[in-house]
């Protein structure tokens, strides 16, 4: 288990983003409504599929996606509430436990084909080629991001901020992805001795898997919308998430070039004062 310390250094945006927007894809017979974000210009991009908190497809995790665009990535954010959006936390919390897991794992998958679609060189690729698709879930969404991969959604790498944990290794075995998942050593939600154990299983059925922990903060501390909110750790915690990204997904974009800064003006000679 690492135990991490904080770097306090701001992301920097590496692409510019075209305004978010709301899609639709099908799952069986059901429509869903999702997120969707993408940086400029359009070009072949790795994908992530964000899975949002007990508060529902809300402007906090469309913030996410616009964070995960700017680095390069095209981010979809499925709407498993059909529109519903708690404000009380027994609401929030009665809605994620009516989700039926199969349902809401056909759903992620459903998000992943769907950013293949979007795609429009995805088509032209070879099987080898397919554009890699991550999970990130925050809270319930990361249990169902973990779901997700032990279920066998179509996925290349699977992230999971503080959501509920699996601690039968012969349960992990299915899972045929790199893992990061990252908790605050506080949560009384996910207490220490599971995630403890979590990690030990991961290891037990050997699986490819960073487990963070970080001290001094709870649950949600990565929304900035939630009291349990840290800045700091939330600018390490992001920068370990997107170097696990890269490393798992490959490079942020194919054949598209970051933003950098312009550079300085050469300074100008200046006349001579009388």
């Amino acid at each position: 288990m690492a135990w991490s310390t904080v770097s306090a250094v701001p992301p920097v945006p590496k692409f510019p983003v075209r305004e978010g927007e709301m899609v639709s894809y099908k799952d069986g017979k059901d429509e869903v409504k999702a997120y969707f974000s993408r940086p400029l210009p359009d070009r072949a991009f790795p994908g992530v599929v964000v899975i949002h908190e007990e508060w529902g497809l809300n402007d906090q995790i469309k913030g996410v996606a616009d964070r995960l665009a700017a680095e390069g990535y095209l981010a979809i954010v499925p709407d498993f509430y059909r529109g519903k959006m708690p404000t009380d936390a027994g609401y929030a919390q009665n809605l994620a436990r009516d989700l039926n897991d199969d349902w809401a794992v056909g759903v992620i998958q459903g998000a992943a084909t769907c950013l293949r679609s979007i795609d429009g060189r995805e088509r032209r690729r070879s099987p080898g080629q397919r554009m890699p698709i991550a999970t990130l879930g925050f809270s319930n969404g990361g249990r169902l991001s973990l779901a997700a991969a032990i279920k066998g959604a179509d996925i290349q790498a699977m992230a999971m901020f503080y959501g509920r944990v699996v601690t039968d290794a012969q349960a992990l075995e299915a899972i045929a992805v790199p893992v990061l998942a990252i908790f605050g050593n506080e949560d009384r939600g996910v207490p220490l001795d599971q995630v403890k154990a979590f990690e030990a299983a991961l290891k037990g059925a050997g699986k490819k898997a960073t487990v963070l922990v970080y001290t001094g903060v709870g649950h949600a501390f990565f929304n900035e919308e939630r009291p349990g909110y840290d800045p700091d750790i939330s600018i390490d915690a992001w920068e370990r998430t997107t170097m696990f990204l890269r490393d798992s997904l490959g490079r942020p974009a194919v054949g598209a070039k970051p933003m950098t800064p312009a550079a300085p003006a050469p300074p100008q000679p200046q006349p001579d004062e009388p």
